[in-house]
């Protein structure tokens, strides 16, 4: 289900949206998309939720760890039966197991385990074993 003002941006040939059975988006949510966001089924995706698999714009230089960087682009995962509280926001290359909660406000910008939540700016585990309904 789709509630008022939800935005899709496919802005590259070949870029895809696939979206589950009985999840819903709730609104002014945005999903930006260069190469792929996939979300599963079963999830809850509150208000003004921002979902991006890119940067818009070409960064280069070296990483944290040494790498170079020179991606604007890389897929988004989000698992089934997962909630995403208001506000957060879900940068590229990010993947979100099945059952894991994204408290709001949460900045995401690594790799979510299933069945935890996280929270704050950036996102960190703060609970496992967690079960939503």
């Amino acid at each position: 289900m789709l509630y008022d003002f939800v935005n899709f941006y496919l802005d590259k040939p070949g870029a895809e949206i696939v979206i589950g059975d009985r999840t819903y988006i709730n609104r002014r949510t945005e999903i930006m998309c260069k190469q792929s966001v996939v979300i599963g089924s079963d999830c809850a995706i509150s208000w003004d939720v921002v979902i991006t698999d890119t940067d818009y714009h070409q960064i280069t230089g070296l990483d944290a760890n040494g790498s170079v960087m020179n991606d604007d682009a890389k897929p988004v995962r989000i698992g089934n039966h997962v909630w995403i509280g208001c506000r957060a926001i879900i940068l590229k290359g990010v993947t979100i197991g099945s059952g894991a909660i994204v408290a709001a406000g949460s900045v995401v910008t690594k790799d979510v385990p299933a069945g935890t939540l996280v929270a704050g700016v950036p996102a960190k585990v703060v609970k496992h074993d967690v079960h939503w309904t």
